[in-house]
């Protein structure tokens, strides 16, 4: 009898203090969606427990968001997981200072040291440090790389589309392009030459992307992140990714130490000013950047391999997916993009539409082309969804809601730039005019901060957050002009030599959460890719 009392007694006690921690949380839940949101909350629990893998959590959420009202808290444990997919609520978080952190979800991520995870005051203090290495000039200086590695990527297309007969897989087309960007992520970030482009016999580029893979899966399934657990739970997966990550730390690590020696030996870096007035500081490329703060005793060898391959993963990935994007889009478009893009191509290049040499001169000019990039990111978001902790308790902007530390949030992009409240009745159609009667407004706003919402087709209003093609606010994709960049010299390579056409129809895409977006029916998609005459 006295032992289920001292039972009684301590389950009470222990209901009694998780009731205590969770009291914020069911004060969040409370002030979002009163009784209803208390009352849902064992029905949330069930759909997240049974769709906790990337081929699913994201669709399923597609289906089931206009189930509840949003922004939607979720207790689990003693923590609240806060649902956003709204403009309001994005600008609200990505503005907020208690938000700047990744959550412990993104620990599982293979790379995880650099920039791309660092918290709090590390994170400011390597963002001011990796400035000047996208800076103006040197992302200028990085256009004959584009160019170069664009026109072997034009003879790799052609190649392919003489040996499948003008039909190439998908993913056959995607290799090709991560191959490319990966090389020039190398020559730009590392400076180190690799011949990506024309082959990758050691599965460099496929490596990384089957790591981001695995990165997904532990990042819906965080207790994979526990080494222990991952190898008893799925041995095989844990096997794979150690051998992966193993192959992409030792790639890195040999160009880093190969061109630190060098750099060592050379020692001949002038730091007064250049002809154009800028300092030798200011002019160089990523890796002699991390060079120089480690000769200052700012860094050491192994921050510099952790920043390389942080750089190089999101350099290459996000600006390859973006172009495949841009390219699916065009494929299965059946109006009259390809012969605007062309025409607007050939008005702007000299040499009767030649594309051996796109300046950023060029590229300005191309505004259609901004316009369907743009679309293809819309409709398409890269990055579907982005994850941020909270650091301390903060209020929601325009709700009574305190938001409580240690809450993880979900920015769901993805979902908010195809939403018709925000973008029409047509919010899932591709339609890049929509873009061109407001885009001086879009190259404005990063200068605007205060801008609220810009003009799109005349008499409709549009929050400025509710398009999010690499982020924004503190957190802001530090690559951004850099990544636009490559996307549209390759985009324009591509367009002058070749016409791309699919059966697939953009409704027919089964989306996977593969950290940056993928398709489940990849294997399903073909492009026939057509050689065009040149003038």
């Amino acid at each position: 009898m006295h032992l289920y009392v001292a039972l009684w007694v301590c389950g009470t006690l222990l209901t009694l203090l998780l009731g205590w921690q969770q009291r914020k949380c069911w004060r969040l839940i409370w002030q979002l969606n009163g009784w209803r949101g208390v009352a849902q909350q064992p029905l949330l629990w069930f759909l997240l427990c049974i769709n906790l893998h990337p081929n699913s959590i994201l669709d399923k959420v597609t289906r089931l968001r206009v189930l509840f009202t949003r922004p939607l808290a979720i207790l689990i444990g003693t923590r609240a997981l806060l649902y956003i997919d709204d403009p309001a609520g994005m600008e609200c978080v990505l503005n907020a200072a208690e938000c700047l952190d990744k959550t412990f979800m993104q620990e599982g991520f293979f790379a995880r040291k650099g920039l791309l995870h660092a918290r709090g005051q590390k994170w400011k203090l390597r963002r001011k440090q990796l400035n000047p290495a996208f800076n103006h000039n040197i992302v200028i200086s990085f256009f004959e790389v584009f160019n170069s590695v664009g026109n072997q990527l034009v003879e790799q297309f052609a190649t392919q589309s003489k040996l499948h007969g003008d039909a190439v897989k998908f993913k056959d087309a995607e290799d090709m392009l991560s191959r490319a960007v990966l090389e020039v992520s190398c020559l730009t970030i590392m400076g180190t030459p690799t011949n990506f482009t024309q082959a990758d016999d050691a599965h460099i580029a496929t490596t990384y992307k089957r790591l981001l893979e695995i990165s997904a899966i532990k990042t819906v399934k965080p207790w994979l992140q526990i080494d222990l657990l991952h190898r008893l739970l799925e041995p095989q997966l844990y096997a794979e990714a150690e051998e992966c990550n193993q192959l992409l730390v030792d790639f890195v690590a040999q160009i880093v130490q190969r061109k630190h020696r060098n750099w060592q030996l050379r020692n001949a870096i002038d730091d007064g000013p250049t002809e154009d007035g800028t300092s030798s500081w200011q002019r160089r490329i990523f890796i002699e950047q991390m060079f120089q703060l480690a000769a200052n005793g700012e860094l050491t060898l192994q921050d510099i391999e952790d920043e390389a391959q942080s750089m190089v993963l999101v350099s290459f990935e996000t600006v390859s997916n973006s172009i495949m994007i841009a390219l699916l889009c065009l494929a299965t478009h059946k109006g009259d993009c390809h012969e605007r893009l062309r025409a607007e191509i050939a008005s702007v290049l000299p040499y009767g539409n030649d594309a051996s040499y796109v300046s950023v001169e060029h590229l300005q000019q191309l505004r259609y082309l901004d316009a369907f990039v743009n679309e293809a990111l819309r409709l398409l978001a890269t990055i579907p969804m982005n994850l941020r902790h909270v650091s301390r308790d903060f209020q929601l902007a325009g709700r009574d809601a305190i938001v409580p530390q240690n809450t993880i949030i979900v920015l769901d992009t993805f979902n908010m730039q195809r939403d018709a409240a925000f973008w029409g009745d047509r919010a899932k159609q591709f339609e890049p005019q929509r873009f061109l009667q407001h885009q001086l407004d879009l190259e404005q706003e990063q200068c605007e901060q205060d801008m609220k919402t810009t003009t799109l087709g005349g008499s409709q209003r549009r929050h400025s957050y509710s398009f999010l093609p690499f982020s924004k606010g503190l957190r802001t994709c530090i690559g951004r002009r850099y990544s636009f960049f490559i996307m549209k010299v390759f985009l324009v390579k591509l367009l002058t030599h070749f016409e791309f056409h699919s059966d697939l129809q953009l409704e027919q895409l089964q989306f996977v959460e593969g950290i940056s977006l993928k398709f489940r029916n990849a294997d399903d998609i073909l492009f026939q890719i057509q050689p065009l005459k040149q003038t």
